[in-house]
């Protein structure tokens, strides 16, 4: 890609913006990748055995792939909190429990269930490993009235695009590296004392910490020309989106463990 201005290619040169890719496949399995880098070998080796599921990474799309066939389950991938309001509150926000704050505490409680079935149960653990992810993502946690980003329209370099586009697909920028190599340069950032913190939470809490980034960085836009997003907010952007695919993949980690530590 190339902006509109010499000025601000040669600064973009800095920032290999063709390699930017969608937060759906590159980001999921990049959360798939630092979730497995981090869950108990005994656990690893039980989700491999009872789900058939060789890595995390592989079913990461999975949530993404079936509504593209055809095959939509009845729920959002988001969480619409209502406008003037920075926390979550699921009589408000959610009250059909149909969005994605609700959703992982649902498949969780499957996961934790011996009645449910090896089917029901393999698809709960694949939903988790996607959603988890997308409660981390920053337009996730936008809106109702612009649809997360969706309906504002923006320049990412010369590219019109809208806001939820930005942070789903041109926020992740890989360096040459292949996505797994990419998760391990990310988990390999990942200090003890962060890594202690984010393997517990919640997912209203890991709704609310989502929400302050949208609200206090995601929609406080800042143009260079026109409706052309700058380089200081696409930098500060990818900081934000590396740290929370590193967020992503340690709480899935440590949801993981506790359901299947034993």
């Amino acid at each position: 890609m190339i902006v509109r201005c010499l000025i601000g290619f040669a600064l973009l040169s800095a920032l290999p913006l063709q390699e930017g890719l969608a937060w759906g496949p590159a980001g999921h399995r990049i959360v798939g990748h630092i979730a497995e880098m981090n869950l108990d070998p005994q656990v690893l080796k039980t989700i491999q055995r009872e789900f058939n599921i060789k890595h995390l990474a592989n079913v990461a799309t999975w949530a993404d792939d079936i509504r593209k066939s055809g095959d939509r389950p009845d729920f959002q991938h988001y969480t619409n909190i209502a406008a003037g309001h920075r926390t979550y509150h699921q009589p408000r926000d959610c009250p059909r429990k149909r969005c994605v704050t609700e959703k992982i505490k649902e498949y969780e409680r499957v996961l934790q269930s011996s009645a449910a079935s090896p089917k029901i149960r393999k698809e709960a653990i694949k939903f988790l490993v996607h959603l988890v992810a997308d409660v981390h993502q920053p337009m996730h946690l936008g809106y109702e009235k612009d649809r997360g980003g969706n309906d504002i329209a923006v320049f990412f370099g010369n590219k019109p695009t809208n806001l939820h586009r930005v942070w789903d697909h041109d926020l992740i920028f890989l360096k040459g590296r292949t996505q797994a190599q990419f998760a391990r340069h990310l988990n390999a950032a990942i200090t003890p004392e962060n890594k202690k913190q984010w393997r517990g939470g919640t997912p209203e809490e890991w709704s609310n910490e989502t929400r302050a980034l949208v609200l206090d960085y995601g929609y406080l836009l800042q143009f260079s020309r026109g409706r052309e997003l700058s380089l200081d907010y696409i930098r500060q952007g990818r900081k934000i989106v590396e740290e929370q695919l590193q967020r992503a993949g340690i709480s899935l980690a440590g949801m993981l463990n506790r359901l299947f530590k034993h």
